[in-house]
């Protein structure tokens, strides 16, 4: 477990990089906590059916790991989930024209909707990976980063509305549509509707952070 001394005067940003640090340093894949409260236990590579093998094996290569991330082993309870869930992901992840930042402006946005802290840690992690400054990270949610120019501001509102399943206006669809084009716009889309899918799995499961993540607060 990360322990940080005077931890009030650090930014969630810096106990963040800490957490990163903290597990670089172990040189390994945290993988057997954050599931003290899980409603299901992890399915580990020896106990797939072997018809699903390929599909689990791709989840790690494609995903950069050395292991199964606890979000995707307990969706294995159902491997055929897996097989079919975890490739859109992979594509809205990384098959997509987003650039890092706008990609997890949008994410985070869900994550902080639907009040899923796992994937809202993680995905701040990742957002301070790829040189998002916090500052900005500090705002999602709120007007001021969706009245940020271009892309940023509308496909943040975007992900606001489509998750609450409220109204999306119009003018906010073809301005969309105009930037990114129509595969950019379905792209868009899925990408919301597939990371809302995912944080209704993690908090229905009861999937917790690992030992070493840090969830900073919500910003709304």
């Amino acid at each position: 477990m990360v322990v940080c001394f005077h931890k009030e005067k650090l930014s969630c940003g810096a106990m963040a990089r800490e957490a990163c640090c903290s597990l670089l340093r172990r040189g390994r894949d945290d993988v057997s906590d954050g599931l003290e409260n899980a409603r299901l236990s992890r399915v580990e590579r020896e106990d797939c059916p072997p018809e699903y093998l390929e599909a689990y094996d791709e989840v790690i290569r494609s995903r950069g790991r050395t292991s199964m991330p606890n979000v995707f082993a307990l969706l294995a309870n159902s491997p055929g989930a897996l097989a079919t869930v975890t490739p859109v992901g992979a594509h809205v992840r990384y098959g997509t024209k987003f650039d890092d930042a706008l990609r997890e402006y949008v994410i985070l946005t869900v994550a902080q909707e639907l009040r899923c802290s796992y994937e809202w840690g993680h995905h701040w992690e990742f957002a301070l990976k790829v040189g998002v400054p916090e500052e900005m990270l500090r705002r999602v949610g709120t007007p001021d980063m969706e009245a940020e120019p271009g892309l940023v501001g509308i496909a943040t509102r975007y992900a606001r509305l489509v998750t609450r399943n409220e109204e999306v206006d119009d003018e906010t669809a073809e301005t969309l549509k105009a930037e990114l084009g129509n595969d950019g716009f379905v792209d868009l889309t899925i990408m919301i509707g597939y990371y809302g899918m995912l944080a209704r799995f993690i908090n229905t499961m009861r999937l917790q952070l690992e030992e070493g993540s840090i969830a900073p607060p919500f910003n709304v």
